[in-house]
């Protein structure tokens, strides 16, 4: 098991849940964040918290970064560049563009140590319990190290090949999400249309043919109109969209299920709270009726 101090750049609903659950199996835990909330948490879990990066970083075995915008990346990776030594290895585990990714990989390696496309799949309720997919890319023998880390936050760890290869997996794992999580709330819209009670509806899709993740995790917020706090938001939800409709116009292929899904979202960036948990892409059928 490792044993390794493990830094966290960046104590929102992820980056806490991955410093959370390190700390739970013995790794010692150094997070930092400008926003106190997460590092009080961390902090009452016994590891050690910053409100900005340091010559602190040099002594962590490996260095997760989840942070929501291309800007904060951006920031973040020149300032590990000068920081991190030769060898050391980082992780990004954020979904961006793949122009940010390989301008982060660019800024951390400058000085020589190794930065990982480590993308996630999943809700920051299933990285509360470890339940997520993580998918790797970049130096193999940099992977290997990160993995007995990334044991303690994830079920699974695929190893997608070379740095970008992470990100073109998750472009895919968040267009199937987008799908499924719309399909949830038509069926739902459609159920109850019939009279049906929506908790039987529930019990009977999560058992049968029709199951999906989605249906399981998305659709009980929706029959409890239960939006906040989300488990993923609407605005990190739509910059993950517009990632992967660019890269799908680059891609020069058709996907109409796709453009359809889209003008739903859209209705619901317009509509609702963008904090709102992107369940409530339900509350655009309810509000047609």
């Amino acid at each position: 098991m490792a044993r390794g101090k493990v830094g966290v750049v960046g104590l929102g609903i992820m980056g806490s849940a991955y410093a959370a659950n390190l700390r739970r199996a013995g790794v010692q835990v150094v997070g930092v964040d400008p926003a106190p909330a997460g590092r009080v948490a961390l902090e009452a879990l016994g590891g050690q918290a910053h409100d900005a990066l340091g010559p602190w970083v040099a002594e962590c075995d490996l260095v997760i970064v989840s942070v929501a915008s291309p800007k904060v990346l951006a920031a973040v990776a020149t300032a590990l560049g000068g920081l991190l030594s030769k060898g050391q290895v980082a992780l990004e585990t954020g979904t961006f563009a793949l122009a940010d990714k390989f301008a982060a990989k660019a800024a951390v390696e400058v000085a020589g140590a190794i930065l990982l496309d480590c993308p996630v799949s999943g809700t920051g309720a299933q990285a509360a319990k470890a339940d997520l997919v993580i998918m790797a890319s970049g130096d193999p023998a940099a992977i290997v190290h990160a993995k007995p880390y990334l044991s303690h936050i994830s079920h699974t760890v695929i190893e997608a090949g070379a740095f970008g290869y992470g990100s073109r997996m998750k472009y895919v794992a968040n267009h199937a999400v987008a799908l499924h999580n719309a399909a949830a709330a038509e069926t739902l819209h459609y159920a109850t249309s019939l009279g049906l009670d929506a908790g039987t509806v529930y019990k009977m899709l999560s058992g049968g043919a029709g199951q999906s993740r989605m249906s399981d995790l998305r659709m009980p917020l929706m029959i409890a109109k239960s939006y906040e706090p989300p488990t993923a938001s609407m605005a990190m939800f739509q910059k993950d969209l517009s990632i992967i409709g660019d890269n799908i116009a680059s891609q020069a292929i058709e996907t109409p299920i796709f453009e359809a899904v889209c003008k739903l979202y859209d209705a619901a960036f317009e509509s609702l709270p963008m904090s709102y948990d992107t369940a409530g892409v339900y509350e655009v059928y309810t509000a047609a009726k």
